[in-house]
């Protein structure tokens, strides 16, 4: 493999890491039960389950990350403009998923056993209840929504991806955010297998455009003539 085509295979891997992962999360999520207290309970009987998930579905909002900048470099290529807007919007959405992810790890830690049920209850409970936490969510779902449509949007208008991927990107985004809001495991995973899809067919994509190529490999340009370099030959 020529050293040109890492930074492509890179992006490439991450479109198909992130919805990857994120599946495997979806598979391992535990039953979701009614309430706080249940929902601590459950995760203390299956602490290792809701682990797993927690792990997968923080790695998989991280490799959204390079997956994003994939497909804004790709876009760039005809509709810079437009690439950087959606791009910008899909990342600040994405970067506040990732600190929504990592809370699953507290959560995790909250049916640890030998914690006070009542007490792990009542903090989740004033957690989900906190307006200050829940806005600040709400607005990163709303702006990786808007950015990953626009993104999908623009890459169909450019011809830059077929448009079943980029309509099938679209629906598994909102899905997704549908599923998880909803707490649904079967829509969760179904927008989950979408994506992994859609994405699959970009990545191949990326792998093989030229915008990855490294401008270090690209032949210098000639001295224009009567500059230092030609007046000196």
């Amino acid at each position: 493999m020529r050293r040109e085509r890492l930074p492509g295979m890179a992006a490439a891997a991450s479109l198909i890491l992130a919805p990857l992962l994120g599946l495997v999360a979806a598979c391992a999520w535990p039953p979701l039960r009614a309430g706080e207290r249940a929902q601590i309970a459950a995760i203390s009987a299956q602490p290792g389950r809701w682990y797993i998930y927690s792990l997968f579905i923080l790695l998989s909002t991280i490799m959204l990350v390079p997956a994003v900048l994939a497909l804004m470099r790709l876009l760039g290529q005809s509709r810079p403009t437009w690439a950087l807007t959606a791009g910008s919007l899909a990342m600040l959405g994405i970067l506040i998923g990732i600190g929504d992810a990592a809370t699953e790890l507290m959560i995790w830690q909250m049916g640890t056993p030998g914690a006070s049920l009542s007490q792990m209850a009542a903090l989740a409970a004033r957690y989900d209840a906190a307006p200050g936490a829940a806005a600040i969510f709400m607005i990163g779902g709303l702006a990786a929504l808007c950015g990953m449509l626009l993104l999908s949007a623009g890459l169909w208008r450019a011809h830059a991806v077929p448009a079943w991927a980029a309509i099938g990107a679209a629906g598994a985004i909102v899905a997704n955010i549908a599923g998880m809001s909803a707490s649904s495991v079967p829509v969760t995973i179904m927008s989950y297998a979408l994506l992994l899809a859609a994405f699959a067919r970009i990545a191949v994509i990326v792998a093989n455009s030229a915008a990855w190529e490294s401008q270090d490999s690209a032949p210098a340009a000639a001295p224009a003539a009567g500059s230092a370099l030609s007046a000196r030959s």
